[in-house]
């Protein structure tokens, strides 16, 4: 078994069990939900705001901090109660409020992936009563049961975006392009709105049957803002302008 320890996290490996049970009969319940930064994913706030069905705005306003990486990139962390634990908004004496709709951190803690898919960390803190106990679980069986794969299939082509050559070659967003990332993929009724209340379909190429899923399918609507995102920032072929549209309205392939 491969095994280390890094203060309070255990390395393990694809084949390493470990044991989890998190309950309401455990005095620690609730605690791991309190004073933690939680970055949420585009599609960890397209499934949250689902069950508070807010709009995406009015959500992105209440529940979140909006905040820059360095690359200009924009970054959504989960903003937390202004109570003395500093509580997740969500939590209640009876565990998550959003469970079916947790973001993608909180479905796999205590496991932690390092720099691959092959090795995780495990959090061991003595507080936490629910590691080392009740059932067995490989990283497989806890990420099918804890349903990741969904989350990691729609957050894939994010990662795209934000590991794109051209900000490997050090390059920056400037408020502008900052913005339109942050409505494509997180303000998702107000991208909604641009596309529907625009002439957008009007000059690009884009078949009926896939305007009709945008126009009623989230899931579709935030892969569109995706392909739109790599279209509009670094002129990739993501999306066809009509041939009546002047070139000088199309973005220019970024070479830099």
């Amino acid at each position: 078994m491969k095994e280390e320890y890094t203060e309070k996290r255990r390395r393990l490996s694809l084949d390493d069990r470990f044991n989890f049970s998190c309950h309401a009969a455990l005095p620690c319940f609730n605690s791991c939900c309190s004073d933690v930064n939680i970055f949420l994913t585009p599609y960890d706030v397209l499934r949250m705001r689902r069950t508070t069905q807010l709009s995406s705005g009015d959500f992105l306003k209440r529940y979140t901090i909006p905040l820059l990486g360095d690359e200009g990139l924009p970054l959504v962390a989960l903003k937390m109660m202004e109570d003395e634990n500093k509580s997740c908004p969500f939590v209640t004496p009876d565990g998550c409020s959003i469970y079916e709709n947790r973001p993608w951190s909180c479905r796999m803690y205590p496991i932690f992936p390092v720099s691959s898919n092959e090795e995780f960390l495990i959090e061991e803190k003595p507080s936490c009563l629910a590691v080392n106990d009740g059932k067995q679980w490989t990283i497989e069986k806890w990420r099918k049961e804890q349903g990741i794969d969904v989350y990691d299939k729609m957050s894939e082509p994010y990662k795209e975006i934000t590991f794109n050559n051209y900000f490997q070659r050090g390059n920056k967003l400037d408020p502008e392009e900052t913005n339109l990332i942050y409505m494509s993929c997180y303000n998702l009724d107000e991208f909604k709105r641009f596309l529907f209340e625009t002439r957008f379909f009007d000059m690009h190429n884009v078949e009926k049957d896939a305007i009709e899923r945008i126009m009623r399918d989230e899931e579709e609507l935030l892969d569109f803002g995706y392909r739109w995102v790599r279209f509009n920032l670094f002129g990739e072929e993501t999306l066809r302008p009509k041939d009546t549209i002047s070139r000088e309205l199309l973005p220019v392939k970024r070479e830099d």
